[in-house]
Order: C-alpha cells, then structure tokens, then sequence
C-alpha cells in the first residue's frame, strides 16, 4: 500500500501553478491524510484518481470509499462505491455516492444511512453538509430503534419529514411536514417543528402536552411551555394550563432559581374549577420552597404552602397532602452541638380538623453532647411557643441535662444513666373543656438508670451463637403536673426493642410522670451455613410503682406487653421478619407485624401481614391488613400483581388491586427503542370527598430519545392520573428537554 500524503502529491501534478495556489494545497497537506491501495495522475486535467481501499482523514472526519476521484482545480473528491463517513462524534454514515468540497470540509452525499452515537438510525435521500456545519437532509427518517434502514427493515416507529436542517450555530433541528409513524401507520403530522440539538441541555419551548379522560372530568389535557433565557442558566420556568373538560380550568407556574448559596422553586395555581364548595369556584393555591447555606455553618430551608379551597389541590392531582405545613427551619451542626430554630404554622386541608391549626412561634432547641474516657453527657436546652393547637397557647421552656458512663468487666458490662431537669410552662388559653386555670407552671424532674449485660458466644466453622441478656433498673421522679400541663409532645409509645431501655419511653417532655420499672431483654444471633442468619429477641418491662396518666393502651398492669423481634436471612435472596406484643395474661397477640420477601427464578414476592388491637387506636376498632404481591421477569416483560385485603371483623375486602406488565425489548422486534406498560388498579377502602374508589386502566408508550405517550381509556378517575403525573413528569421533562 502506497501511503502518501496529498500536499506532497499535488507539489508534483501543479509545480508551474502560482504560489497562492501552491500555498493554499499547503494547508491541505497539514490537515489531510491519504492512503489508498493504488493512485492515476494526470496532469493535464490536475485530477488525482485513487482506488482500493481509499482512506481519507482530516480533523472533522475519516472517509473510506472504493474510488476517489480529486479534481485540484475544482477542489472537489468524488468517492463512489461504498463509501463510509465516521465523523469526529462518533457517527457512522454510508452512501454509495459523496462529494467532497471546499478542502474536505463540505459534504453531499446520495443516498445517505447513518447510525449515531447513541445508536439511533438516519436515512435520507440526499445528505448535505457545509463548511460552517450547517446540514440538510432531503426526506429524511430518524428512528431510535435497532435496525438497518438500508435493508429496509421497519422500526417500530419512526419521524419522517420531507426537509430536516441542523443549525450547529443556533444549536437547533428544523423539521418540515414532519409525520410520526408507528408500524407504518401515521399517528400525527405537523406543518413544522423545531427542537433543539443534542448538544443543548435545555431550551424554550413547548414539552410534550398530556391527554387523559376521565368520568369525572371527561376530555383533560395538560399542555407545559418550558423557559430558560440563553444568557442566564441560573434560572427557568414551567408555564403549565390544565383544561380539565367539563369542570373547568387551571393554570400553573413553576419557577426555579439557583444562586451561589441558595436555590428557591415556586408552584402557583390560579383557576376556576369545580370543588366541593361549589362549581366554577375561583381557586388559588401557592407553594415556595427554598434552601440557603448561610455563614458560620448555618443552614436554612424554607416551605410556604398555601391553598384558598380545601379540595381542589388533591381533586386534580396538584398535591395529595391533607393539610400543609408552612415554616422556616434554622440548623447548624458542629462537632459537638446542634442547634435549631423553627417557625411553622399549619393549614389542614379537611372538614373536621380545620379549626385545630397550630402555629409554632417559634422553636428553639440547642444540643451539647461531648464524651471522655470516663464519661459521657449531653445537655439539652429548648424554648417554643405554640398557639391554637387544639385551643391550647402554651409557651414552654426546659433544660436536661444527662450523664452515662459504661464499665467493661471482659464480657460484662454495667451502664449508667442520670438525668436532671426542669420545664416551665405559660399557658395563655385553654378549650372550654380544660376547665384548670393554672397558667404559670414549674416542673422539676430527674431519673436515672443501671443496666447489666453480658455477652455468651459459641463459634465454629459452621455455627456461630451469640447471646447476650440484659437487665436494667429504671426511675423517674417528677413533680406531677400531668393534670395541668396539656400532653402536646408526647406521643403514644407502643414498647419495642428500641425503647424498652429508654429511662423516658414517651420521648416528650409534656408527660413526664413518676415511674419505677424493671426491663429485661435477652437478644440471640446465630449464624448457620445451611441456615442462614437468625436474630430472635424477646423483653418485657415490669412496674413497680408510679403513674400512668394521658395514655390508651390495652395493658394499664404492672407487666407490660410480651416484646418478641424475629428475624431470619436463610439465604441473600429471602428475608422474614417479625414484630409482637402478646397479652402477658393470655399470651395472644395484641400487635403483630409480619413480613416476608423472598427472590427466586426471577420471580419476586412480597407477603405483609399486620394486626392491631382496638387498645391501642384512639377509635376503638381493631385493624388487620394482608398485602400479597408478586412480580416476574421474563426475557422482554416485567410483571407485576398485588392485593390488599382488609380482614377485620374475619372478612375478606379487597382495598385495592394492581395488575401491570411492562415490555422492554432489547432485541430486533421492538429494536430497544420502545418501552410498554399496561397497568389495571382497583381500589376501594374508604371514600372520601376529593378522592373516590377507581377500576382504571393505564397503557403507557415510552419512545427513546422522543419521551411517551399515554392512553387512558373512559371511566379513569383522578387518582390514577395523579400517580401517572408523579411518576413520568421528571423523566418526561428531561427526555423533551435532552
């Protein structure tokens, strides 16, 4: 193979020509590359015939062909045969016909098939490229399947248009008469369309509109305008209106800022819709969400949410959430304190608790924690006020201070806890049911505790056993005041392995009573190679004096609930766990959550089981729930079925029911460019006045590189569209957006 290079070549045919012209096949020669297996001059015409494996590389791109014709005086290259253009991104086209101009920089190529770098596929019937970038592709079909448009396989869909143009300097992709085919049926046509390259990250425009029906509102659609000024990335918008058919209309605007230490992001809804209040009710609703690194390690996070109609929000899938929590929230964490300052105030969003909305103004709480070889302690100090939680106006300040010291005696520990502290109360208004008018309360308060524990171990090359006991002797002593300080802090505590050996186990400061108990737990591990990982635990707590006031549980006797915690790995792919507290007098299971998964042969299963009794819910009714649930992968589908069964009172209610299966295929027939998914829900339980029981079905189309397209047939409700829009918008917006 002769390897020459084109500059050297060409000194040799136009030797007699000017020394511009010989100047201008110098910077030919710095940037081209030659090769070819054997090379025809004449120097009459000044043309260069290369044939056999002919390699052509400059900066831009590398072309291979059969046969090169190059006219010097024309500055053109003819390649014929097959000719294969691998541009400098990675791109692969084949023609059977390119001329080359303008030192190589220029390209027309008849007929044109190309692969991308992202393995999507062109074909057009000529291709041209100019010297600045510019492309123009004559009928033009684009495709992110997996296929040979040149064997004239068809994709499973494909975007056609009888002139494409790419603008490298705008960054943008012109499309005339465009026409999207699946299976060769055309789904739409459009007069033009323009989007941006793949270079771009964003850019304006319109994101892809969302069509649904539905019974309640009949024919809906969503369509979303997208903003992002060229000149300033730190900020963009979303401009969204929703026709809701029937019941009217609303519009939607997000808005997002990044500063050097801050980011803020703002919803507003504006509209006249139909509500539980009244039709073509006039709405509005706000959400402002905003964080900020601030000097000295201070953090600041800030929610603002604010709706003028109870119902509307969680009606057409704005937000689902029942009431709204507004604050501003102040942190900063150093090595050995944390510190936090609150304001919030609540909005409940339903019929019967919208006279109940607490505003917290505000709340302060500063943790010291530090630890030595001898010791370690921990003070805490806090201060709020709370007004309107349930009529109540309280203004609390408290102080705690703790210590805990730990002695290893080999295998056997001692642990010591004590405590000190001291709460005042200011409490401005009560409920007219609250008929104690004490308004300035103190509180003094101290507890301690010592616990032994000691580990026994039996290891082998096969079993390995752990056990290891523990008791501990717990007491509180306080001022009792549980008659006149309302309980806003402490929530009801159900006893388990993470708070028996709490010396406060309601974790609050407004229920502090005194108590006397002793708490005995014994936790075992063993390690089998044939059976896997075992944790069992069983504790109990027994009192021995004090109070119990402002509690429902089921159990007010000295010995507490029977604790058991089971949990068992037999191998990586199945798991099972356990959670009771049996009765002590009768040994019946009072709370029991039971829970397996388990992976086998591709087949994924997930069984759940929970049972409460009346004791422990303030509505006096018990509760027991089975959720089964199975999923299988095959070679191109996903499968998924669940249910939901409520057994209380020894029925069967099916709450709610879930059917899916998704086909991704990898290999030709769907050419890894299309994802499907079918989904069938049925859901029951409880009605309510903005969400409502739906039998709905959901297919959803998921084009590669173009976004998806969902079809939802009649008869859907709302709450499906909601999930719908939660679970796609974020992927959607990027796929549009890239």
């Amino acid at each position: 193979m002769k390897i020459l290079s084109i500059f050297f070549m060409l000194i040799i045919i136009i030797s007699s020509n000017t020394y511009g012209e010989t100047n201008k096949n110098a910077s030919i020669a710095n940037d081209v590359e030659f090769s070819s297996d054997s090379i025809e001059v004449n120097e009459k015409k000044n043309l260069v015939t290369a044939i056999g494996n002919v390699l052509i590389i400059n900066k831009n791109r590398k072309i291979r062909a059969d046969k090169i014709i190059y006219n010097q005086n024309l500055d053109e290259a003819i390649a014929t045969g097959k000719v294969i253009i691998t541009e400098i991104d990675g791109s692969i086209y084949e023609t059977n016909k390119a001329i080359l101009t303008n030192e190589f920089k220029s390209i027309v190529a008849i007929p044109l098939f190309g692969k991308l770098i992202d393995k999507s596929n062109i074909s057009a019937k000529s291709f041209k490229k100019n010297d600045i970038g510019e492309s123009y592709i004559k009928e033009g079909v684009y495709t992110a399947c997996d296929c040979d448009l040149k064997k004239d396989e068809t994709p499973i869909w494909r975007l056609e248009s009888k002139q494409i143009k790419h603008n490298p300097k705008t960054k943008t992709i012109y499309l005339k008469h465009p026409i999207m085919k699946i299976f060769s049926l055309p789904i739409y046509y459009l007069p033009y369309l323009s989007f941006p390259d793949w270079t771009v990250k964003r850019r304006s425009g319109f994101l892809v509109p969302l069509y649904g029906y539905s019974k309640r509102n009949r024919l809906n659609i969503k369509i979303p305008y997208y903003y992002a000024p060229e000149n300033d990335p730190t900020w963009d918008l979303t401009f969204t209106t929703h026709q809701t058919g029937k019941t009217g209309h609303a519009d939607q605007l997000n808005i997002r800022k990044e500063y050097e230490n801050t980011s803020l992001s703002t919803d507003i809804y504006k509209g006249n819709l139909d509500t539980n209040k009244s039709d073509g009710d006039n709405v509005f609703a706000m959400n402002v969400m905003a964080k900020s690194k601030l000097q000295d390690k201070w953090k600041v996070s800030l929610v603002g949410k604010y709706a003028d109609q109870e119902t509307f929000m969680r009606r057409y899938g704005f937000d689902e959430e029942t009431s709204y929590k507004s604050f501003v929230e102040l942190e900063k964490i150093n090595k050995n304190s944390v510190t936090n300052i609150e304001i919030y105030n609540i909005q409940n969003l339903d019929e019967i608790s919208s006279n109940n909305e607490p505003v917290l103004a505000p709340s302060i709480y500063h943790n010291i924690f530090n630890s030595s070889k001898d010791f370690n302690y921990d003070i805490e100090l806090s201060a709020h006020s709370i007004y309107n939680d349930e009529s109540y106006d309280i203004k609390r300040w408290s102080g705690v201070g703790k210590v805990n010291k730990s002695l290893y005696f080999d295998k056997f520990l001692v642990e010591a806890d004590a405590n000190i502290g001291l709460d005042l109360y200011s409490i401005q208004g009560r409920p007219s049911t609250d008929t104690n008018e004490n308004k300035y309360i103190d509180r003094i308060s101290s507890g301690f505790s010592i616990a032994a524990s000691e580990t026994y171990s039996f290891v082998s090359n096969k079993l390995s056993y752990i056990i290891e006991p523990k008791i501990q002797y717990s007491s509180i002593f306080s001022t009792d005041r549980t008659d006149e300080v309302p309980n806003r802090d402490s929530s009801e505590f159900i006893l388990d392995e993470a708070n028996l050996f709490m010396n406060n186990q309601y974790q609050g400061r407004d229920n502090l009573q005194n108590i006397d108990r002793v708490n005995l737990g014994i936790t075992s591990y063993v390690t089998n190679e044939k059976f896997g990982d075992f944790k069992f635990f069983i504790g109990q707590s027994q009192k021995f004096g004090g109070t119990q006031k402002n509690v429902v549980i089921s159990n007010k006797n000295r010995q507490s609930h029977i604790i058991n915690t089971i949990d068992w790995s037999p191998n990586t792919t199945h798991t099972l766990s356990w959670f009771s507290l049996y009765n002590h007098h009768n040994f019946e299971s009072d709370i029991s959550d039971f829970r397996f998964t388990g992976n086998t042969n591709n087949w994924t299963y997930y069984v759940s089981h929970k049972s409460l009794d009346k004791g422990f819910m303030s509505d006096n009714k018990d509760r027991e729930e089975l959720v089964l649930s199975v999923s299988k992968n095959f070679s191109n589908f996903n499968t998924n079925y669940s249910r939901t069964y409520d057994l209380n009172n020894n029925r069967e209610e099916i709450l709610s029911e879930t059917f899916g299966i998704e086909y991704n295929d990898k290999g030709y027939m769907f050419g890894n460019c299309l994802t499907i998914m079918f989904e069938y829900k049925s859901n029951g339980g409880v009605v309510d006045r903005d969400l409502f029981p739906d039998d709905s079905v959901q297919i959803n189309f998921v084009f590669r590189n173009l976004g998806e397209y969902n079809w939802k047939p009649m008869g859907l409700y709302y709450k499906l569209e909601e999930e719908y829009e939660k679970k796609f918008k974020n992927k959607r917006k990027e796929n549009i957006r890239n």
